[in-house]
């Protein structure tokens, strides 16, 4: 049984390894499950079971082990093979690294859940001797992605078509692309040296090694691979010949009937270059050996004549340009469109003159036949995009849209010039898409490669169309414009009328009731001035004292009238104003301070509260002599206070000591009642005035902007 430590340290490798995590380093093993003595009990465990941790203790031969990193360890009993995991401290199993293909072993571990089947983690391994191997199984392709066979000990015949080694500098690994008769197998091998990555190539080959699975974080199967072990093993049946000593072959010939029936070998085509499409180097995580690959692929298109074109995919870096004459070696494969050449070698052996491309038309627009040709195509330019990689071309010719694509590393130039609607036409390599649905697109070698053949008129339907809402946006702005300029007027119109009202009321209440009173007066002194001069001296008095008052009331509204300071300030601020206005270039000063929420009161109640504000400032500038009056207004929920204080001599000082018979504070006082309001004076001789209005808000006041 493993240890917490050892269970834990087991969990931390197979994590970093990629690989789910084994049930037994999670919890403990079942004391109960059964021991395992042959891989074959081990290989009929689902992966789930194999996560229980059965114990094991099995024998059998080394079929493979990584000598030059003491890692993938694989092991076959006679008819069964199996991967064992590295342990997780190699120091504990003191053979662990002198392992080698061959060697007789036993192993005691648990069952653990590998990334394709169950693995056995080992805990004890014991050297017994050397064993034969065993003898290799020959498994059509075809059983092999059943993956039956994953770990069996096999023997394949292929050819190998390309070689390569991970970029990653601490794995030292090289692998192989074997083409067998019916598919493709990969091989690794630990042991090799620099010759081997281009002498394989080509060659007939015979390899011997167990087999692996290639899958993914989901456990699921994408191809097969062999564990090789060493190059030197590769048993050559066939050398690699030199590929620019092959027979030239037609182009239209590649996978044309041939009773000869020949695959899998590199065939030799010579042909002109129409274009060249550098390649940008791709890194790839291989999860099944924990490997990063490099590939980097360049395309190049040629053509032969008359006998047609063809896509050739290369590694080699020796750059083309259209108009070179190749010969070039590769592997042929099956396409939905023509068969190409893969991993192709080539060599530049002169130029010659661009060949003329072929017009597509409408009837041929959409056809396989027309993969890999160099062709021109006229059509109707729609848009362009711009990718980190390439220009593109929008395009449409029929009722078929399409998009030709440029490598970004060329100056666009002309094409961004090209107005949505032009008549273009394009020439390039059509490159033919299986879709669904099927497709094609170009590829363009150059700005050149696009004519403009009739720009599009600028007067279009989409111009017109914007043209219709701008004029129609016109419309609307001077529509709101002329409803914004009628309802001002109105607005104006009905404030006349307002003020007109007030000016009415104000004269009625204010000079019209003063001339009454000074008639009245004037008419007691009328009849008391023979009898009682002295009554008649004082209906005299209050009628001048009248007069003032009147004057002063029609001065105030004139003032109103002049300024309209409600019209365009609140009542803090038309206060403000007349403060200013009243105190300026005099000895005293007037401020005004708001508390609360400032809000919009109905406009009577502005009106009076300006008005009764303006009668107690106008008191303690002239009766008064007050040099300081503070203006306080005090918004709250449901009422408004207006407070206006002085440090004049106070109320004592008028000969009638009565505030309501003074006719300012009357005029005050009614106003307030008006309002609904209440109405406080507080005074003392030489100690100023305070005069204090609270009146409810009629309405739902409105918050200055």
């Amino acid at each position: 049984m493993l240890s917490p430590i050892t269970r834990r340290v087991t969990l931390a490798f197979v994590v970093g390894l990629g690989l789910p995590a084994p049930a037994a380093a999670q919890s403990a093993a079942n004391p109960a499950l059964p021991l395992l003595t042959h891989i074959r009990a081990i290989r009929t465990l689902a992966q789930d079971d194999g996560a229980r941790g059965y114990p094991v203790r099995i024998r059998a031969t080394v079929t493979h082990f990584d000598e030059s990193q003491s890692t993938g360890l694989l092991v076959h009993d006679g008819q069964y093979g199996q991967f064992v995991m590295p342990p997780v401290r190699p120091d504990t199993i003191a053979v662990w690294r002198t392992l080698q293909s061959g060697d007789d072993i036993e192993i005691e571990g648990r069952t653990i859940r590998g990334g394709f089947a169950p693995n056995v983690h080992p805990e004890v391994i014991r050297k017994l001797g050397r064993a034969a191997l065993p003898v290799p199984k020959s498994i059509p392709y075809a059983a092999l992605l059943t993956g039956r066979y994953d770990c069996d000990y096999l023997e394949i015949e292929g050819v190998v078509q390309r070689v390569w080694v991970s970029s990653q500098p601490q794995t030292r690994a090289m692998y192989a692309e074997v083409a067998i008769e019916e598919g493709v197998v990969r091989v690794s091998f630990w042991d090799y040296a620099a010759k081997d990555l281009d002498r394989f190539i080509d060659a007939r080959v015979r390899l011997r090694g167990p087999l692996g699975a290639l899958f993914g974080h989901t456990e699921q199967l994408r191809g097969v691979s062999l564990f090789g072990g060493r190059t030197r093993d590769v048993v050559l049946l066939e050398p690699p010949p030199d590929p620019f000593s092959l027979p030239i072959r037609p182009i239209r010939s590649i996978y044309n009937y041939s009773s000869a029936g020949e695959v899998n070998r590199r065939i030799r085509v010579h042909g002109v270059v129409t274009s060249h499409i550098p390649g940008r180097p791709v890194e790839m995580n291989d999860f099944s050996t924990a490997s990063t690959f490099r590939y980097l692929r360049h395309v190049i298109y040629v053509k032969d004549g008359v006998n047609g074109g063809a896509r050739i995919e290369t590694e080699q870096a020796s750059p083309v340009r259209p108009g070179d004459l190749v010969d070039v070696a590769g592997f042929p494969a099956i396409t939905p469109g023509k068969p190409i050449l893969r991993n192709a070698v080539f060599r530049v052996v002169g130029s010659e003159a661009e060949p003329a491309p072929g017009r597509v038309v409408p009837g041929n627009v959409l056809t396989p036949e027309n993969d890999a040709e160099l062709v021109r195509v006229d059509g109707q330019f729609l848009s362009e995009l711009t990718t980190p990689t390439e220009h593109v071309l929008v395009l449409k010719m029929g009722e078929t849209v399409f998009d030709a694509g440029l490598d970004n590393s060329a100056d666009g130039g002309p094409l961004n010039e090209i107005r949505p609607g032009s008549l273009v036409s394009v020439t390039g390599v059509y490159s033919y898409q299986a879709g669904p649905p099927p497709s094609f697109r170009l590829l363009l070698r150059s700005p050149r490669d696009v004519v403009l053949v009739a720009a599009a008129p600028w007067w279009t339907l989409r111009h017109t169309l914007v043209m219709v809402a701008m004029l129609g946006l016109a419309a609307g702005v001077g529509g709101v414009w002329v409803k914004t300029i009628a309802r001002r007027k109105r607005q104006q119109y009905h404030a006349v009328l307002m003020e007109r009202s007030r000016v009415a009321r104000e004269l009625h209440d204010t000079l019209e009731q003063g001339l009454t009173g000074i008639t009245l007066q004037l008419e007691a002194v009328a009849a008391t001035l023979r009898t009682s001069p002295d009554s008649a001296r004082q209906s005299l008095d209050v009628a001048r004292q009248m007069l003032r008052y009147s004057l002063e009331e029609t001065r105030r509204s004139v003032m109103d009238l002049r300024s309209l300071a409600l019209e365009s300030r609140d009542l803090p601020g038309a206060l403000s104003d007349l403060a200013r206005q009243m105190t300026v270039g005099t000895a005293s000063s007037a401020e005004v301070r708001v508390e609360g929420q400032p809000q919009r009161l109905d406009a009577a109640q502005e009106h009076h509260l300006l008005r009764i504000g303006l009668e107690a400032l106008t008191n303690a500038l002239k009766h008064a002599n007050s040099t300081r009056i503070d203006i306080e207004l005090r918004f709250r929920e449901g009422e408004t206070d207006l407070i206006v204080r002085d440090n004049g001599r106070g109320l004592g000082h008028v000969e009638d000591n009565l505030p309501g018979d003074h006719f300012g504070l009357q005029g005050v006082r009614e106003r307030v009642d008006k309002l609904g309001g209440v109405l406080r004076i507080n005074s003392r001789p030489g100690e100023g005035t305070q005069l204090a209005v609270t009146v409810p808000i009629r309405q739902r006041a409105v918050r200055y902007l």
